[in-house]
């Protein structure tokens, strides 16, 4: 299984990610969001990555603006929050056809039945916020994960998953990978490396 720490702004917090093994970093680069980092601030730190893959956040359906970062910045893949939208997915897929193209999700109560119409390589499944993207530390009802489980080779949960409550989501379903931002940090944007080991270690002692 594969581990995504998501919302990235230090230099020190990516290079210790990096250095332990985890497998893609996530940066923000949507403006309102708590964990926004700029492309100019971004580049350097993705620039001294040896192993893990750099993944953009972006809410925008802005071509241009996200053709910039992702070309500025040598972006691995690209994590879509635009309301969900299949054409622009599409869109983005066929303007960037060697990047890992994720289309996420916020859950509510259920699962989205449209999943196949969507030209992505991975799915991400995030807790529903009324006044955030995503990033709020709550998590939503797995159960209904088990629906999932077709299809858990590409995906990524995410929402409020840290080292206490892990083997409970992994009691449900094995996705291909989880993504942690809250779960790990002290502050929004500020790692807490510590989280980041003990994760991995309950990550690594289950074999996952």
């Amino acid at each position: 299984m594969k581990i995504k720490v998501c919302g990235i702004t230090r230099m020190q917090d990516a290079q210790a990610c990096d250095f332990l093994g985890i497998d893609y970093l996530g940066f923000n680069f949507w403006q309102y969001s708590k964990r926004y980092i700029t492309a100019e601030n971004a580049k350097p730190i993705i620039a001294s990555l040896k192993n893990a893959k750099p993944i953009g956040i972006f809410v925008e359906k802005d071509l241009e603006y996200i053709k910039r970062i992702v070309e500025q910045c040598a972006l691995a893949g690209i994590q879509l929050h635009t309301e969900e939208s299949i054409s622009f997915c599409k869109e983005i897929k066929k303007l960037f056809p060697v990047c890992i193209i994720i289309q996420a999700f916020r859950v509510k109560d259920c699962l989205p039945e449209n999943l196949n119409d969507f030209d992505a390589d991975y799915f991400l499944f995030d807790t529903f916020s009324s006044t955030s993207m995503g990033g709020t530390g709550m998590t939503f009802d797995w159960n209904i994960l088990e629906l999932l489980k077709p299809l858990s080779n590409r995906t990524f949960i995410a929402g409020g998953i840290n080292a206490e409550n892990i083997e409970k989501l992994l009691s449900v379903i094995k996705p291909f990978a989880i993504d942690v931002a809250s779960g790990v940090e002290i502050s929004p944007g500020i790692k807490d490396i510590e989280k980041v080991k003990l994760l991995l270690s309950k990550v690594k002692k289950g074999k996952l």
